[in-house]
Formats: structure tokens, C-alpha cells, sequence
């Protein structure tokens, strides 16, 4: 079938046949492809995630359909992992525009089974429907031995991350701008993204809590606060040196970037400061890093941030969709 036919060309059954005929269930599925249902054998905790792409706000320009299937995917990947969940299977839920080409799809299908590869898990069904844009509901299922919650922060925990921050919403200014010299991390940040699944595993051995960084560093920092009640002092803002001299170059502000950014993708959490080595250890293993960032302390206290010699109140700033 020539993949320059679009949509409108197969139907929707011509579609289902075509997303069927590339998923392989694992031993562990009761049911064959295609049923009403998705059930598998299991014992232990169950994590069950949703997120959602829609292409008019989470499709920057420069981002091909491969990219979009991989990032549709990280999305809710990185959302287990901030439980400590291990991906099981996944439910894909597509709303496509007729216009939209086979190869195109296929393209999308493709970055779907890369991210799958990468992170585990099996692509087991979903849901296929029309729309005027590319809509991508991920239902991501996992399994933990032990789940970490957002709310047990204490007060005396390291708060730590598992990497620095301002890469991505560098990569997308310079994408949104079209600036074309520009470090290839940058747009790889955007167009590429990683869940730190591996990182998440570990720390549900170690963590007191523990959030997905993806709506921004300030945010996250107030949702574990709020659910935690507590405050944090943020003494080593963990700043990215390459978005510091995009920034610096282009006359935007690092602050800006590192904690109202989003899209990171890394995981912002408590420890207790006994375990602080072993965590590192165990993440060296796995190619990962704990990077220390501050203190919890006391909910009276607030957020702050020790910034340029001063230490400032930390707003609860960062993506919103149905904010201006």
C-alpha cells in the first residue's frame, strides 16, 4: 500500500488493521490483540498513569512525527518513574486528522516502538478517532515493589534531582526563533526527550518523595511542598552550562530557564541525608546522578533560592494550559 495515501483513503478499520498487525502482546496478556480489553496476570502494586499531546501545544516546530510518537510516550514514562514504577503496557489513544499521510503515521508508529523498546513495555491497544489536529492520550501501566509519594518530605531531606535544568527551554527558544547555531543538545532536549526510568527504580528504594519535573522546576518544587507540607531552600540551583550561554547570548534570563521552563523530564526529590551516598552509588550504576540542590525545612519558611548572593522567594510559575 503506498504510504502516500492519507487517512481518509483506509478509514478508520483500515487503520486499526494496520496498528494491529504491529502490536505483539507478551506472555503475561489472558487476552488476544484486538478484544474489548487489555488483561494481564499480576501480582504487586499497580501504577497506572495518563498523559496527554495535543499537537497545537506540545508540537514545537522542527519536531517530526517520529519525535512526536517517542515524546508521547516519555510523557507518561516519566510519570511512572517518579513512582518508581517498572512500564508493564501501554494504551495509545489517537486522534488523527484524515489529511494526515500513512507515512506520516507510520513515522509516528515508529517513535511509539522506539520509546517501548527503550523504556520497556508492551504496546497492548487503545483507541483510534478523528480530529482536526494529532491528539495522543498514553495510558501508561507499571508495576513498583514500593511507591513514592509526593507527601513524604521531611523536614532535614536533601532535595536533590537527577539532572540539570534550562536545556529544553533553551532548545525551544531557539526552535520557536528559528536560530540555526546553536548547541545540538538544545534541540535534541526538545525533539528527544528522556525519562529517567532507570533512576526512578532506584530511588523507590531511597526517596521520601518524589515528583516528574515536566510542568517546570518551580512548580514541581510547590507541588512537593504543598503535598509534603513543608519548605525548601534551594542553595545550588542545578543550572545547565549550556543553557546558560545560549542564555547569556541571546539576552534571556537563566533564572527563567532553569525554574519556570518545563519539560525536563527529570525527577525532584527528598532523601534522607544518611542514605545520600548509597544513592549516588546506586545511580553511577545506571549512568545516572544525584545532584544536590538544596534542604527541605520547615513549611514557615517557604521556597527560597540563593541567586546571585541573595535569597529570593521562589513564585509558582511554570506551564499552564488553561492560563494566559
Amino acid at each position: 500500500m503506498s504510504l502516500s495515501k492519507m487517512l481518509h483513503d483506509i478509514g478508520e478499520k483500515g487503520l486499526v488493521e494496520r496498528i494491529l498487525s504491529r502490536i505483539t502482546l507478551g506472555p503475561r496478556h489472558v487476552l488476544p490483540k484486538g478484544d474489548d480489553a487489555v488483561a494481564i496476570e499480576f501480582m504487586g502494586k499497580l501504577v497506572v498513569s495518563t498523559d496527554m499531546l495535543v499537537e497545537s501545544t506540545d508540537v514545537p516546530p522542527g519536531m517530526n512525527m517520529e519525535s512526536v510518537g517517542w515524546k508521547a510516550l516519555t510523557m507518561v514514562v516519566s510519570d511512572l518513574a517518579s513512582k518508581g514504577a517498572i512500564p508493564i503496557l501501554y494504551l495509545i489513544s489517537l486522534g488523527l486528522p484524515r489529511s494526515m499521510t500513512l507515512e506520516q503515521f507510520e513515522a509516528f508508529w515508529d517513535g511509539l516502538e522506539k520509546a517501548a523498546r527503550c523504556y520497556g513495555g508492551t504496546i497492548a491497544g487503545g483507541d483510534t478517532n478523528e480530529a482536526q489536529e494529532v491528539v495522543v492520550s498514553c495510558v501508561g501501566i507499571g508495576s513498583a515493589e514500593r511507591v513514592v509519594p509526593r507527601s513524604g518530605a521531611r523536614v532535614g531531606d536533601v532535595l536533590a534531582t537527577t539532572g540539570l535544568f534550562g536545556r529544553s527551554a533553551a532548545g525551544l527558544n531557539a526552535l520557536l526563533r528559528g536560530v540555526e547555531d546553536v548547541d545540538e543538545s538544545l534541540k535534541r532536549a526538545v525533539l528527544k526527550p528522556m525519562a529517567r526510568f532507570r533512576e526512578g527504580v532506584i530511588l523507590a528504594k531511597y526517596a521520601t518523595s518524589c515528583i516528574d519535573s515536566s510542568d517546570g522546576l518551580a512548580v514541581s518544587l510547590h507541588e512537593l511542598a504543598k503535598q509534603s507540607g513543608v519548605g525548601f531552600e534551594v542553595t545550588m540551583p542545578p543550572v545547565d552550562g549550556v543553557a546558560k550561554k545560549f542564555a547569556e547570548k541571546h539576552g534571556l534570563d537563566v533564572f527563567d530557564l532553569v525554574f519556570y521552563g518545563g519539560e525536563e523530564y527529570e525527577l525532584v526529590f527528598t532523601i534522607g541525608r544518611n542514605d545520600l551516598e548509597a544513592v549516588r552509588k546506586a545511580l553511577a550504576l545506571v549512568n545516572g546522578e544525584l545532584i544536590e540542590i538544596g534542604r527541605v525545612v520547615p513549611r514557615s519558611e517557604g521556597i527560597t533560592v540563593f541567586w546571585d548572593g541573595e535569597r529570593i522567594p521562589l513564585e509558582c510559575k511554570g506551564w499552564d494550559h488553561f492560563k494566559k
